[in-house]
């Protein structure tokens, strides 16, 4: 089975573009690392500039650099047993107060130790506080260790990304959703 890199659709020119004036103090990277949230704030709330874009996709692009989904979306997740928390978000116009529904915060919950550096393209930094640390330029990875995972992220400091399975692209297109592009990544 094939696996892609989960990206943002880069050509709509037209695309909602989130942003958030306080953060409640939740951490940006909090909800990038594969780990539960504990202590959601549901103040939190995106805001957008029609005159910067108008078109809704189910996955918004945001100054945060999470994962803000539609609940069609979320649907599919579900129906594919995806590992991830759901965190409703009040999206609003900036100007007319306008509020899009049925919007998430995605937590991807699920890591899966399958990277196959040895298939990688890379290179290493080295830090007295963290050790070696890997800038994945191209991901392989382990498809043995992905039986059965739609979508993941990687552990031991390669959480950022999200990947995706053959499966959830196939879903998103038969069910037409939008904002999302794929990049293929080496299955070994």
């Amino acid at each position: 089975m094939g696996f892609y890199k989960l990206l943002m659709d880069s050509s709509g020119e037209n695309n909602i573009v989130c942003h958030y004036e306080n953060d409640y103090g939740i951490q940006q990277y909090d909800l990038k690392m594969g780990k539960k949230i504990d202590g959601w704030n549901d103040n939190f709330e995106f805001y957008y500039d029609v005159t910067e874009g108008e078109q809704a996709t189910d996955y918004l692009a945001n100054d945060m650099g999470w994962l803000v989904f539609s609940g069609r979306l979320k649907k599919m997740m579900e129906e594919l047993n995806i590992k991830a928390e759901f965190f409703a978000v009040s999206i609003r116009e900036k100007t007319t107060n306008t509020k899009l529904n049925d919007y998430y915060v995605t937590n991807i919950i699920e890591t899966v130790d399958a990277l196959c550096l040895a298939e990688s393209e890379y290179f290493e930094t080295v830090t007295k506080k963290a050790g070696t640390i890997y800038t994945i330029q191209k991901y392989a990875v382990y498809g043995d260790k992905l039986v059965d995972k739609n979508m993941f992220k990687l552990p031991n400091r390669q959480e950022i990304p999200t990947f995706i399975s053959e499966i959830f692209k196939e879903e998103v297109s038969k069910k037409s959703l939008t904002g999302m592009e794929f990049l293929e990544i080496k299955v070994v």
